[in-house]
């Protein structure tokens, strides 16, 4: 997958704009309201996509997007 399609899914997880979000955004700041539902969201996202199961403690450490897609490509 590529990064842009990464973002695109990533944003409609989150509810907010793929237009307004890079590598760089921080992913909860950018959600349009942030709670661990949208969390697990991710977490459910990146397992069924990419087969990666993610500690929540190790999610927690993540902040940006960029962050996410190079742990799913570790």
């Amino acid at each position: 997958m590529d990064e842009k399609q990464f973002i695109e899914d990533i944003a409609e997880i989150i509810e907010a704009d793929p237009k307004e979000l890079t590598l760089d955004s921080d992913f909860r700041k950018s959600a349009d309201y942030w709670s661990s539902l949208t969390g697990f969201g991710i977490l459910v996202y990146l397992q069924d996509n990419f087969n990666v199961n993610i500690d929540v403690n190790n999610f927690l450490e993540l902040n940006t997007i960029k962050e996410l897609y190079e742990f799913c490509k570790e």
